[in-house]
């Protein structure tokens, strides 16, 4: 078990086979798997749109970088942020059931921004889980 901090609160989190089956019971419409591949795509895409927006204009400052990524992602950020904010759940969830359901902990966010550190951490600690990449 690990301890996680999310928009400036701490969660318990695990990921084990008890999450990948919950993940299916509670989110029918898709599987983990293919939200890790909704988060692969949307970093893929952030990370190569940076690359050419920095060789377009070597000078491009930090804030212009983030508003041109989030005009052109935009048509991909509703199933980024349903991918994440649900596999940050499932594995909150697995470490403790009585954070209640989706919806409920979903009020514990104040914001997200699609760079956020515990995106990474939760995602990681999951694919590790069921891609066998511990330590990685």
């Amino acid at each position: 078990m690990k301890k996680i901090n999310i928009c400036g609160k701490d969660f318990d989190i695990e990921c084990n086979a008890f999450t990948f089956v919950e993940y299916r019971k509670k989110f029918k419409d898709r599987g983990i798997f293919e939200d890790f591949g909704i988060i692969n795509n949307f970093m893929t895409m952030q990370v190569l749109l940076t690359k050419t927006l920095k060789q377009k204009n070597p000078n491009i400052t930090q804030e212009e970088i983030i508003k041109e990524t989030s005009r052109q992602l935009i048509t991909y950020l509703d199933d980024y942020i349903e991918a994440v904010t649900r596999i940050g759940y499932i594995c909150c969830y697995s470490a403790n059931q009585r954070i209640g359901e989706y919806e409920e902990w979903l009020k514990n966010l104040t914001r997200i921004n699609t760079n956020d550190t515990w995106i990474v951490e939760v995602t990681e600690l999951a694919v590790n889980c069921f891609c066998g990449r511990e330590g990685i």
